[in-house]
């Protein structure tokens, strides 16, 4: 059997631990399973996908290219309590397993946890204690969040990852995409090349209609950061 079948049967013996997951942790928290031996679909089994709208088959998100592209040098086993980031901006507890196969990373679990009632509920308990004047609590403590892993966005299409960096750009310099200059479009090359953006399929041609140049302008963009990083 080859090898590549191999790595795909074992990570489909995981299907099952997406459903144990999801039936723990109950509807505010999506389970997923991305297999990163095929970037462009790489969720194979998702619960609770409402939190991202994503579905199987979707491609990887950016935590899952960059460590991808980390490879053996991503030697944690895990990644918990980061922020996550859905399509309209709006904030998860991220936290991640990395499953190896002969010590390769190959998949990843990834559990995606909506606290927006909990917030909310903690800003009605606030107010409500607050207007009693005799009363002096404790200033409630939030969940802690791991600074340390850079937020993950959680897309549904790899047009989105660069349509993301873009409009993160975009707003840093204070202007639109069709405004920004030959280094902004550079910079924008150089933060997704960083992220592993251009493993996936079809990302030039994506990253030309976001950024509004033509491919093979991007690909001399890509040449240039190559270079710079030599």
């Amino acid at each position: 059997m080859a090898k590549q079948q191999m790595v795909h049967e074992y990570i489909q013996q995981f299907v099952p631990m997406i459903d144990f997951l999801a039936e723990i942790l109950g509807e505010n928290s999506e389970v997923l399973l991305n297999d990163l031996t095929d970037l462009d679909h790489s969720v194979v089994a998702i619960r609770n996908s409402h939190i991202s709208h994503r579905k199987v088959g979707d491609p990887a998100t950016d935590l899952a290219l960059r460590t991808v592209q980390a490879g053996k040098i991503e030697q944690r086993d895990f990644l918990a309590n980061y922020e996550g980031v859905v399509h309209n901006h709006h904030k998860l507890c991220s936290s991640t397993y990395f499953i190896r196969y002969e010590g390769e990373i190959v998949a990843m679990i990834c559990i995606n946890t909506d606290n927006g009632q909990l917030d909310e509920l903690q800003k009605a308990v606030t107010k409500v204690i607050d207007s009693y004047n005799h009363l002096k609590p404790n200033t409630p403590q939030k969940a802690t969040i791991n600074t340390a892993v850079e937020p993950e966005h959680l897309t549904s299409s790899i047009h989105d990852l660069a349509a993301s960096e873009a409009e993160k750009l975009c707003t840093e310099r204070g202007v639109s995409v069709d405004y920004l200059k030959r280094d902004d479009k550079l910079e924008i090359i150089r933060r997704l090349q960083k992220q592993g953006y251009f493993l996936l399929k079809d990302a030039v041609s994506n990253v030309a209609k976001v950024i509004k140049v033509s491919e093979p302008s991007v690909y001399r963009y890509i040449q240039m950061v190559k270079e710079e990083n030599a």
